[in-house]
C-alpha cells in the first residue's frame, strides 16, 4: 500500500512539474503561438490581422498582445479598420482546465478605429465574403466586459460608384469608457440578439462640421445600431443635450438625433458653416430632431432634415446694419437703444424645417427692441438665398402723427393706434436686402 502511494505521488508530482514546465515554456515563449493565433482568427474573422508580440501572466491568467491591427478588406483602400498598441485579456482558469476558453475582460489601450462603409451595404469590419445583403452586426462575441482607454474612432464612406475615399462624417477623438454584452440566450426568455450596454466620455465629437466636446453619455448597442442615450455635452460656449444613434441595418447608415442646447453662441456655431464676419450673433436656445441618411457622395450629409424650434437672445442681424429701410425703423426704437447698431434685436424666433438642405420657417418673430417683425419663408443653404415676408409693428403708439410717419413707408397702415407695414428679405447672407414694399 505504501509503495502504491509512493507511485501514486510520484505521478503526481512528475503531472504538476510537467504542466509547471509548460506553463513556465507558454509564459516565456508565447510568441512561438502568435502565428497559429493569427490564422485562427483571420479563419475565423476572414480579415488580415496582424499581432506583433505576446506576453502571458499565470496568477491571475492574463493575455497581453502587442502591436494588434486589423487590415481593411477589398473593395476598401489600404489601410487598417484598427490598430491598437496594446490589449489585454483576462481570462478565467477554471473553465480552461474544462477545456472552454472564455475572456472575461479585454482592455484596449489608444485603439484608432476607422470605420468604413462602401455603397452596396459593406463594412470594413466584416467578412468580404459574406452575403452583402446580410446587415452588419455589432457584437463584442464571447468577451463579457471591454474597456476603451483614450481611443480615436473615425467613421466615412466610400463614394458611389468609384468607391474612391470620401470625406470624414463622425469622429470621436480621446473617448475612454467601458461596455458590458448583455446575452440574451442566457435569460428565462433566449434570444439571438445580444445587446452591449455602457458609458463613454469624449474629449472632443465632430459630426459634420458641428463640434462637441467634454461628452459624458450611456451607450447602447444593438446588433445594428450604435446609440449615445442621454448624452451631455459643451459646444460653442453652450450646453447640449440629447440622444443620437446610427442605424446599420439597410444598406446606407441612418442617423437620429433628439437635441437640446441652451447658451450657444450662434456666431460661433454659424463659423463652421460660412466664411467671413458673422451674420448673426447672439445666445441661442433650441430643441431639435434631426434624421437622415448618410449618403455615399462627397457630400454625405447632404439630406439631412430635422424640425425644431430656437429663439436667439440679445444679438444683431449684421449684415443690415448699412440697409436704408432700417435706417428708417430705427428712429421708432424703444427710448434709450439709439446706441444700439440698427440690427440689433432683444429676441429672435421662430420654428424651421431643414429638408436637403433648405430652411422653412412658418413663423419668424424679431423684437427690434419695440418694433416687433412677424414673416415666414425660406433660405437655400445651396446658394445663400434669402426669401422672408413679413409685417413690421411698432409697438408704441403714434397717436395724431401717424399718417405723417405712414408716408414714410409704402403699404403702411394704422392698426389700433400702431403703425403698421410689409417688410421683405431677400438677397443672400453675406448681402441681404431688406424693403418695406409689398
Amino acid at each position: 500500500m505504501a509503495k502504491g502511494v509512493k507511485i501514486g505521488l510520484t505521478v503526481v508530482a512528475c503531472a504538476i512539474l510537467g504542466l509547471c514546465a509548460a506553463a513556465w515554456y507558454t509564459v516565456h515563449n508565447p510568441d512561438r503561438y502568435v502565428p497559429e493565433a493569427i490564422t485562427y482568427l483571420q479563419k475565423k474573422t476572414g480579415l488580415q490581422i496582424e499581432i506583433q508580440h505576446v506576453s502571458v501572466r499565470l496568477l491571475p491568467l492574463s493575455v497581453r498582445l502587442y502591436g494588434v491591427a486589423v487590415k481593411n478588406p477589398k473593395p476598401f483602400p489600404q489601410g487598417y479598420f484598427l490598430q491598437a498598441p496594446e490589449v489585454d485579456a483576462a481570462i478565467p482558469w477554471m473553465p480552461l482546465l474544462h477545456g472552454h476558453l472564455i475572456i472575461r475582460s479585454v482592455v484596449v489601450e489608444k485603439p484608432v478605429i476607422h470605420l468604413i462603409s462602401d455603397p452596396d451595404g459593406l463594412w470594413n469590419f466584416q467578412n468580404p465574403s459574406s452575403t452583402n445583403k446580410e446587415p452588419p452586426q455589432i457584437s463584442m462575441g464571447s468577451i463579457s466586459s471591454l474597456q476603451i482607454k483614450n481611443g480615436t474612432l473615425y467613421g466615412s464612406g466610400l463614394i458611389d460608384p468609384s468607391d474612391a475615399p470620401g470625406p470624414l462624417v463622425f469622429t470621436a477623438e480621446d473617448f475612454s469608457g467601458g461596455l458590458q454584452q448583455l446575452d440574451g440566450a442566457a435569460s428565462k426568455h433566449p434570444s439571438p440578439r445580444t445587446s452591449v450596454v455602457g458609458s463613454l466620455t469624449v474629449g472632443t465629437v465632430i459630426f459634420g462640421r458641428i463640434h462637441l466636446r467634454e461628452v459624458h453619455s450611456q451607450v447602447q448597442v444593438e446588433p445594428a445600431q450604435f446609440t449615445f442615450k442621454n448624452f451631455e455635452a459643451k459646444t460653442y460656449r453652450g450646453h447640449a443635450a440629447g440622444d443620437f444613434s446610427f442605424d446599420f441595418s439597410g444598406s446606407r447608415t441612418r442617423f437620429d438625433t433628439d437635441l437640446r442646447v441652451s447658451g450657444v453662441g450662434i456666431n460661433y456655431l454659424l463659423a463652421e458653416f460660412e466664411t467671413g464676419q458673422p451674420k448673426i450673433t447672439g445666445m441661442m436656445e433650441a430643441d431639435m430632431k434631426l434624421n437622415g441618411i448618410i449618403e455615399h457622395s462627397a457630400n454625405p450629409l447632404s439630406g439631412i432634415h430635422g424640425t425644431g424650434h430656437f429663439i436667439i437672445r440679445k444679438g444683431e442681424l449684421t449684415g443690415l446694419n448699412g440697409n436704408k429701410s432700417m435706417a428708417q425703423m430705427a428712429r421708432f426704437r424703444d427710448p434709450g437703444t439709439s446706441s444700439l447698431p440698427v440690427s440689433a434685436f432683444s429676441s429672435f424666433s421662430g420654428d424651421l424645417d431643414l429638408d436637403r438642405q433648405r430652411i422653412d420657417s412658418r413663423q419668424i418673430n424679431v423684437d427690434f427692441y419695440g418694433i416687433d417683425v412677424d414673416g415666414s419663408g425660406s433660405v437655400d443653404e445651396l446658394n445663400s438665398r434669402l426669401d422672408y415676408k413679413g409685417k413690421a409693428t411698432i409697438e408704441t403708439k403714434q397717436g395724431f402723427f401717424i399718417s405723417a410717419f405712414a408716408r414714410l413707408f409704402k403699404g403702411a397702415e394704422s392698426q389700433h393706434g400702431r403703425l403698421v407695414f410689409p417688410m421683405r428679405v431677400t438677397g443672400t447672407l453675406n448681402d441681404p436686402k431688406c424693403s418695406v414694399v409689398d
